[in-house]
């Protein structure tokens, strides 16, 4: 059964992600979670003695008015909650040690919509265990029809992709696998193209290599040009993406609030 854990605190970019996750996965042999976290009062006040349990009970109520709202666009679906006062990297990150989790999918802004990437996606995306899929709120439903990889010249393997060659396989989706070189340093074309030939057996895939200072805007020009659905990129220990979420680099985001991001965990 594929485990799809599907975070919320009830905003409608939260449901945008949601019916993403639904219209990839489907509800055959497909078991949906859904994970609310909330502030637990530090402290006991005498003249509040009911405020923890009121903020459990406002999390539980909502998580079902919310699995209520994925019902009526989803249909018949095993969909079950969870709410909880710890951090949400860390339950999301315990639920997959316990149950397993194949996809993370959220949405990249709060109920509030704060700067270009909510705090809580920041910390999933850079402290999960599991894929995730990021879906920004301004993200108009269309088929995934093509899914580019922004390579960063790393080493490639079955295992670190197996999420994204799942998700091209289910939608029939072609793989377009896009190099961006930021400095003028030689490699061999062909043994890069062969290696993931080898990789994405099966599947429809295309290359395209262009030469840039600024990756994310590389990436983000190459990905409308190229009639994109869905980036996808691996995040490794050092590298790429933690350059994307430095404060410095706010402007380079606007990759993370123009189409789903897929975020591929390095597997050792």
């Amino acid at each position: 059964m594929t485990r799809i854990l599907l975070p919320t605190d009830f905003s409608e970019t939260s449901f945008k992600a949601a019916t993403f996750a639904f219209d990839i996965f489907g509800t055959a042999n497909t078991k949906y979670t859904l994970v609310h976290t909330y502030l637990k009062p530090m402290f006991d006040n005498a003249l509040l003695p009911r405020i923890g349990n009121s903020t459990q009970r406002e999390a539980v109520n909502g998580l079902r008015r919310f699995e209520r709202r994925c019902r009526q666009y989803v249909g018949k679906a095993v969909i079950a909650k969870k709410a909880s006062h710890f951090l949400l990297v860390d339950l999301l990150n315990d639920l997959d040690r316990e149950k397993g989790a194949d996809m993370i999918v959220m949405g990249t802004q709060g109920a509030g919509n704060y700067g270009l990437v909510g705090s809580n996606t920041k910390a999933v995306v850079m402290g999960r265990s599991a894929p995730v899929i990021t879906v920004p709120s301004q993200w108009v439903p269309t088929p995934v029809t093509r899914i580019m990889l922004a390579y960063d010249g790393g080493k490639l393997d079955r295992f670190t992709l197996k999420p994204l060659i799942d998700l091209a396989k289910r939608t029939n989706a072609e793989v377009v696998l896009a190099h961006v070189r930021d400095n003028s340093v030689a490699f061999d074309k062909r043994a890069d193209r062969k290696q993931v030939a080898e990789l994405l057996v099966g599947i429809r895939h295309s290359f395209v290599t262009v030469q840039g200072d600024e990756v994310a805007k590389e990436i983000n020009d190459l990905a409308k040009q190229g009639r994109i659905q869905l980036v996808a990129v691996i995040h490794r220990q050092k590298g790429f993406w933690e350059g994307l979420f430095h404060s410095s680099k706010a402007a380079r985001m606007a990759l993370h609030i123009t189409m789903p991001l897929l975020v591929l965990p390095e597997r050792p």
